[in-house]
């Protein structure tokens, strides 16, 4: 299956989003931390006209945890096509691992090196199919990804970018401030912005 998703900036804060939101009858249906340590062989030819392809090839080793209680860990590569700096589709592959430290080691072992941390916590509202995932990122603020559920495969590019528009204009009728910028990305963003 091939998923779309925009990433936005939000120009409220997420207490204002609540209050938003809530008015229109979503609901709160999660809350959990994220932090991802992204790893890379290519770690030495970062630079800023690089950072994407770097990140595009690298495997991140995440943790989870999901309402306070329940952890997951994972060694995930996300396979991303590309037009320019848009993502037009993701596939994720995911590999359960007991611990994010050893996976680390076996990475830096052989040869990786660390990119970068990007840690967050997630807000996640529902209201009937629609689910909006806000992100309260270190060092980014606050972000809204939304994931498309329907599958994508064999659909054109300039539909891909379309529907795009119409999800960001979809935040948009849902009375939320957002960037113009659909295809925020989190990683990219952290690096760019410490160079």
């Amino acid at each position: 299956m091939k998923q779309i998703e925009i990433t936005t900036n939000v120009l409220q804060s997420l207490s204002e989003v609540d209050h938003v939101l809530t008015n229109q009858g979503f609901k709160v249906i999660r809350k959990s931390r994220v932090e991802d340590q992204y790893m890379s062989m290519e770690k030495e030819a970062l630079r800023e006209d690089t950072i994407l392809d770097i990140l595009s090839r690298s495997l991140i080793i995440r943790y989870l945890c999901l309402d306070g209680k329940d952890e997951y860990k994972k060694l995930t590569y996300k396979k991303k096509v590309y037009d320019g700096d848009t993502v037009l589709s993701e596939e994720k592959i995911n590999l359960g691992i007991m611990d994010t430290e050893k996976a680390r080691q076996l990475l830096e072992a052989l040869g990786y090196q660390k990119l970068v941390d990007v840690s967050y916590d997630v807000t996640v509202y529902q209201k009937g199919t629609v689910e909006l995932c806000f992100q309260e990122v270190e060092e980014l603020g606050l972000l809204c990804e939304w994931e498309s559920p329907n599958d994508y495969t064999n659909v054109s590019k300039e539909e891909i970018l379309e529907e795009k528009k119409r999800m960001l204009q979809e935040l948009r009728d849902y009375q939320l401030q957002v960037s113009d910028d659909y295809d925020v990305k989190k990683a990219y963003q952290i690096i760019k912005n410490r160079m």
